[in-house]
């Protein structure tokens, strides 16, 4: 019964989200309290897509990691790509064991990444949406997870996913104009310049900096810079 009370739990939880900011700060926390390092919700990729910055729903994985993952082509041929591609059953991770056949350039590039970043093992949850969309989350760090533990994240994943699948339809059908200037502000800020920093690089007032950022962050229906800059990143609207 106890067990069935927390499922419980977390369905209502999980309905309950409104922004993916509120799942972003679910997430870092259940991630936390795990002990782990990152989380990822993903779409799976398409024979189109090469780049995991493509496919990335939501997640807290560094943008510098991303973009190194990417300049490096890593998801080609990607073991873990390739499994869940083939197999919708969840499995642990390590880095190094996984990647056992692959190239030895980029065995030994991936395996040192993820080593730096503190995510050298995890594991992935291949989900699904209503419209039969193909996704995962994954959540690492430096351990493996038992049967229950796996039990319990597939079930927080397939509802998350469900969730964000949901909400991303939702905003699709609410397209967001911006000026120049506003992204440019929302671009820096996203790589962790400040109000003055952003102002001396656009040749700003910071007063004109705050004001266009504040417009981003109510288009974007937030009420913070770091919520504004998760949901641009998410939507795509800009990349660091």
């Amino acid at each position: 019964m106890k067990l069935e009370a927390e499922f419980n739990r977390i369905e209502e939880v999980a309905a309950g989200f409104n922004t993916h900011y509120e799942v972003f700060k679910y997430m870092k926390g259940l991630t936390q309290d795990l002990g782990m390092n990152a989380f990822l919700f993903m779409t799976l990729p398409t024979v189109d897509i090469l780049e995991i910055g493509a496919t990335k729903i939501i997640t807290n994985w560094p943008a510098e990691m991303v973009d190194f993952y990417d300049a490096h082509n890593l998801m080609i041929d990607s073991p873990v790509i390739r499994r869940m591609l083939r197999s919708t059953s969840p499995f642990n991770y390590d880095v190094e064991a996984i990647n056992t056949n692959r190239g030895e350039g980029k065995k030994s590039t991936v395996i040192e990444l993820f080593n730096r970043y503190g995510m050298e093992k995890g594991a992935y949850f291949p989900v699904h949406d209503a419209a039969g969309g193909r996704g995962a989350m994954s959540i690492s760090g430096s351990r493996n997870f038992s049967m229950i533990e796996m039990a319990k994240l597939l079930f927080i994943a397939t509802l998350i996913y469900d969730r964000l699948s949901q909400l991303t339809l939702n905003e699709k059908h609410k397209p967001i104009e911006f000026t120049a200037s506003e992204l440019d502000c929302l671009r820096l800020t996203a790589g962790g310049r400040k109000g003055n920093e952003i102002a001396k690089l656009l040749d700003l007032s910071e007063n004109a900096v705050n004001n266009h950022i504040g417009s981003a962050i109510k288009k974007l229906g937030c009420t913070t810079r770091t919520q504004a800059v998760v949901s641009a990143l998410r939507l795509n609207v800009i990349r660091v």
